[in-house]
């Protein structure tokens, strides 16, 4: 899909994106501190599974689990140098279970290194390392790129710059906390000087993602409609978690989750969805919504 046939698609509709993979696979026997990734090689059909109980849900765009699948996440992961693998069959599973119905975005999240003064990372190694796993998911056949919960603008331009070199469509979205003078990464970048920079490097959408409840992140995406024009993409978490015996346990409302994402694209969300512990539960909810939503 190049980034002009993704703009006509949100022209004509608001497209719903599915919500979280590890809080599933954690329900599915997932270990605790155990990178998700790993079951895209150990139980592909557990992921397919994830990724069709969304769809049954009504989500438009799938994401693959690579989300901690560039080079250096992997090694860290003890999957060292297995990326091309991982993104391949990764890609391949959500393809499987999405087939002709929906969209399959290639998920490119923190690649782990970090940036001077915080750690000793190179803009080329991070942009060397998003390269290889877009590079790889766009050959296995994904529809678009999806970079997120990106949190140092630098990191974010890169992995976007790596993107767009596939040709095609890239969404980028931020992970921002409120604060008294505005919405901030926790690198201290700005949410509307974030969301300029992404837009202007060529994202197609742009937005926020995780971090906060969809209530936190209905003022994030107001501010992002009066900082720029542009498509944005929203995908508030389920709330914070809460550790328990089970695992980690997730407040928010799902009633709340739907009609706020529905307040988000009054102002101008086009591609909306849930984070950290949304289930297709908080998705089915949302496609109701959409669904009655006046045109």
């Amino acid at each position: 899909m190049t980034p002009e046939e993704l703009n006509s698609r949100l022209v004509a509709e608001v497209l719903l994106l599915d919500g979280a993979m590890g809080t599933m696979l954690m329900a599915s026997g997932l270990e605790s501190g155990r990178a998700p990734e790993w079951w895209t090689l150990e139980h592909p059909q557990a992921v397919e599974a994830v990724h069709r109980s969304y769809l049954e849900a009504g989500s438009d765009v799938i994401l693959t689990n690579t989300f901690g699948a560039s080079a250096p996440k992997l090694e860290a992961a003890g999957l060292s140098g297995r990326c091309r693998e991982v993104n391949r069959r990764a890609a391949e599973a959500a393809r499987r279970a999405a087939g002709d119905g929906a969209l399959v975005a290639g998920d490119i999240g923190p690649c782990g290194l970090l940036l001077p003064p915080v750690g000793q990372a190179t803009e080329a190694q991070i942009r060397e390392a998003f390269s290889e796993q877009a590079s790889t998911l766009a050959e296995a056949g994904v529809d678009l790129l999806l970079v997120e919960t990106m949190y140092d603008l630098r990191e974010a331009l890169a992995a976007v710059q790596a993107a767009l070199r596939t040709g095609l469509a890239v969404v980028a979205s931020m992970t921002f906390v409120a604060r008294p003078r505005g919405a901030f990464t926790i690198m201290g970048n700005p949410l509307a000087e974030c969301l300029r920079a992404l837009a202007g490097a060529g994202a197609g959408v742009v937005g926020c993602n995780c971090s906060v409840t969809s209530t936190e992140m209905l003022p994030m995406i107001r501010a992002a409609r009066a900082a720029l024009d542009a498509p944005l993409v929203a995908q508030p978490n389920a709330g914070q978690p809460r550790m328990t015996a089970e695992g980690p346990s997730y407040g928010a409302s799902r009633e709340a989750f739907a009609t706020d994402l529905i307040a988000m694209c009054e102002l101008g969300a086009r591609l909306v969805g849930g984070c950290c512990g949304t289930t297709p539960v908080f998705i089915r909810d949302a496609r109701t919504a959409l669904d009655a939503r006046a045109p």
